[in-house]
């Protein structure tokens, strides 16, 4: 699969190069044209000719075209360049690079939110930074709540898997639509969208009077400097008035123009991506309705259509030379005013839904992207049975161990305790990572890292990177004791009846002694282990493994272990039933050195 995407980037690196070649030529013609007319328009003023005055005029008009040709290839340009950098980022998840990804999410992870912090939901290496796709503001977001779980609907699972299998299996599709994206973050800082602010205005009656008003008079000054009845100096004092009248109603204008400025040449990449929506046919309810929003004739697709079209007109404002003439002869910006006026009042807040939109596909393609790079099934959500089991996975392994390194397991958790125990490095906080993930990933709405997995739907508590707070006074194991309690409360009130709790505990209460160790887990067991769901703990201490649930039942135990070859501490990292019988360590402390 990787040799097909370098392939890719090496058929785009082509196509940018002759591009590069072609966009220098156009702008060399575009820049002689410029000149050549300034220098026409003022020899033809200073002479009182009017045909070298006209023939400034026509060169004028050449190089606003070649403006246009140039902001094309521009345009095709940034596209490719964006192509090209999504097809490496699929590269990098490959090939296990993904890690230096600028955007993982960080931004979003709340203080309190130890979930996401435990099994790397959000933040550095984590699962957020290796599936996201997201470059709007709004997919960003949006993708954030989902993969910390604050987005998650029971009732939606099952539509928002199938809205990404969808996805999954239209990777051309996906690709193309977060290169369009990317274009977005390369032309514009993203910070920028927050500040659109959709509000009706009213249109005051100067702006139509004056777009009328300023073509005539100059057009009646031309004509009779044509004619001979006046001087040709006479349409550069008129055209100066004109540009004073044009220039006075600005603030007027900047008020309909805000959202198109804020925008700029982003509006053709947002018209784009609710183009593409509309080109593909969905059979997913979600994706269907997504882009039965897009169409139609009110849709937003023409209403965006018609903003690109106001701002690719307005873009001419950025280059104040043909600015001023455009506004002296023709009051370029109250044509302009007028018509965003009319766009305001048909399509205002359009823009805020096309974010929406366009972010709420981000997201549901970044979780797509886990089925087009690695093998996934489909999660079974079945209803909680007290005697049976509350997840049972087959080859379940790790979304982000690279291929060459991860190693899948089975596994069944049962209503009640788990205890898994096992030597140092064995796999034993991976699994209770690898299980938690997973559980998260189907409730996303996504698909699982597993040939086959059925779960029952709950709230997921961790207890695994616990650490101090020295400005606050508190130590590691009482950090852990308020993780824990957290857990307790939940399960004793009425929440763990409709949701039960899912407990992942790794080393229990490592922060204290081992006989206070041993004492606190017993009693955390048991009363964890009394609500609908499960608790799963990791542990050295090999006493807990003959504990009892508050039920009266034995705890189901798991273990890793390690094993010699050579002389070499190696591990399989294969989960296996029972206790674990070996420890290693001391082999550990002589391969540092630190014990003979």
């Amino acid at each position: 699969m990787i040799s097909e995407y370098i392939n890719k980037t090496n058929t785009i690196e082509n196509e940018i190069s002759g591009l590069r070649k072609k966009h220098g030529f156009i702008s060399f013609i575009r820049l002689i044209s410029f000149f050549a007319g300034i220098v026409l328009v003022i020899a033809g003023v200073s002479d009182d000719n009017t045909l070298i005055l006209l023939s400034g005029v026509g060169f004028i008009i050449v190089f606003i075209v070649f403006l246009r040709i140039h902001a094309n290839l521009d345009n095709i340009l940034t596209g490719l360049v964006a192509r090209k950098e999504v097809i490496e980022r699929y590269i990098s998840r490959l090939d296990n690079t993904w890690g230096a990804f600028p955007d993982n999410g960080s931004d979003f992870l709340r203080e309190n939110d130890t979930v996401s912090r435990d099994i790397d939901l959000l933040g550095p290496n984590s699962l957020y930074q290796y599936l996201s796709i997201a470059h709007t503001d709004a997919g960003r977001r949006k993708l954030a709540e989902t993969v910390s779980l604050r987005r998650t609907e029971r009732a939606l699972i099952g539509k928002r898997y199938e809205a990404v299998a969808e996805l999954a299996g239209r990777s051309g599709f996906v690709e193309e639509f977060e290169s369009i994206s990317a274009r977005i973050a390369r032309r514009r800082r993203r910070k920028e969208l927050q500040y659109i602010e959709e509000k009706r205005l009213k249109l005051t009656p100067v702006i139509p009077l004056l777009m009328v008003l300023i073509p005539l008079i100059n057009i009646a000054a031309i004509i009779l400097a044509v004619l001979g009845i006046v001087s040709p100096n006479y349409i550069i004092g008129v055209f100066l008035v004109c540009v004073i009248l044009a220039y006075s109603c600005s603030t007027i204008r900047d008020k309909f123009m805000y959202p198109i400025h804020v925008l700029g040449v982003s509006a053709q990449d947002y018209h784009q991506l609710l183009k593409r929506l509309s080109e593909e046919q969905f059979d997913s309810e979600i994706l269907a309705g997504i882009k039965a929003e897009t169409i139609g004739k009110d849709g937003l697709i023409n209403a965006i259509k018609k903003l690109c079209m106001l701002s690719e007109a307005d873009n001419i404002s950025f280059n104040p030379l043909i600015h001023l003439i455009l506004n002296g002869f023709l009051g370029w910006d109250m044509w302009l005013t007028y018509i965003a006026a009319g766009w305001n009042k048909r399509y205002n807040g359009a823009i805020t839904k096309s974010v929406e939109i366009i972010g709420n596909v981000e997201e549901l393609a970044s979780l797509a992207v886990l089925s087009i790079l690695n093998k996934t099934c489909r999660p079974v959500i079945k209803e909680i049975d007290r005697d049976g089991a509350v997840v049972n996975a087959v080859e379940l392994y790790h979304p982000l161990i690279g291929s060459g390194k991860v190693v899948a397991n089975s596994a069944v958790i049962g209503h009640g305790t788990t205890v898994i125990t096992g030597s140092n490095m064995s796999g034993k906080t991976t699994f209770l990572r690898t299980v938690a993930i997973n559980m998260a990933l189907a409730y996303m709405g996504a698909a699982v890292c597993a040939d086959s997995m059925k779960l029952s739907f709950m709230k997921l508590f961790t207890s695994m990177r616990v650490m101090d707070d020295v400005a606050g006074g508190i130590s590691t194991f009482y950090a852990e004791i308020l993780r824990i309690k957290d857990m307790a409360e939940y399960i004793s009130g009425e929440n763990d009846r409709e949701i039960p709790a899912a407990c992942f505990i790794d080393e229990i209460f490592k922060g204290t002694n081992s006989a206070d160790r041993i004492v606190g887990a017993e009693n955390a067991i048991r009363r964890l282990s009394s609500g609908k769901g499960f608790v799963i703990v990791s542990t050295h201490d090999f006493e807990l493994c003959d504990l009892k649930s508050a039920d009266g039942e034995n705890v189901k135990n798991y273990h890793f272990e390690e094993y010699y070859e050579n002389g070499e501490l190696k591990f399989d990292y294969k989960i296996k039933d029972g206790r674990c019988t070996t420890r290693n360590a001391k082999t550990l402390l002589k391969m540092a050195g630190l014990m003979d």
